[in-house]
């Protein structure tokens, strides 16, 4: 152990010496050598004949440093800090426009008789169900009608919902 202390206390003795040898040398001015920025041309380029050429090429003009201010937020490291967890967005609940929901019946067949409204026969399970132009069935209207479907009125939103039935036509 005391082996061990001895040669840990050389090496820092060794690295502090050459620490405090380094800061004593003036060797580094040979060592470092300024930059030198080259004129900008009118096309925008930098001339580096005229740099060459120029008698102060060894000489850096350096005017004060202008640094840029932005305003910075200061954080106070010792202020009181929230440590729960940030809210959560509160996801957007879009109430749904409600659609009308399916016939309820399906189509049969038509009555039709020379001189009289056209009357559809439809069946809502086995209940058949007689309908003309503006009846009102099951809180559904019959608005229109054509040789290939009937349109229904749903009143509670009022959507239209066709039926088919031109499948089913009989002439």
């Amino acid at each position: 152990m005391k082996r061990r202390s001895l040669i840990l206390g050389a090496a820092l003795a060794g690295a502090i010496a050459l620490t405090a040898w380094t800061l004593t040398r003036d060797d580094d001015a040979a060592l470092v050598q300024p930059v030198v920025r080259a004129p900008a041309t009118a096309a925008g380029a930098p001339a580096r004949a005229a740099v060459a050429a120029s008698p102060d090429a060894g000489a850096l003009a350096l005017g004060p440093t202008q640094r840029p201010t932005a305003p910075q937020k200061v954080h106070n490291v010792f202020g009181a800090y929230n440590y729960q967890p940030a809210p959560r967005a509160q996801a957007v609940v879009v109430a749904e426009v409600p659609h009308a929901p399916p016939l309820p019946f399906v189509f049969s067949g038509r009555l039709i008789i020379p001189g009289r409204p056209t009357t559809y026969l439809l069946t809502q399970g086995e209940t058949p169900i007689e309908v003309r132009l503006g009846s009102d069935v099951g809180g559904f209207k019959l608005v229109d009608e054509s040789p290939a479907q009937l349109v229904f009125l749903h009143a509670a939103t009022g959507d239209r919902v066709a039926m088919s039935i031109a499948s089913a036509a009989i002439n």
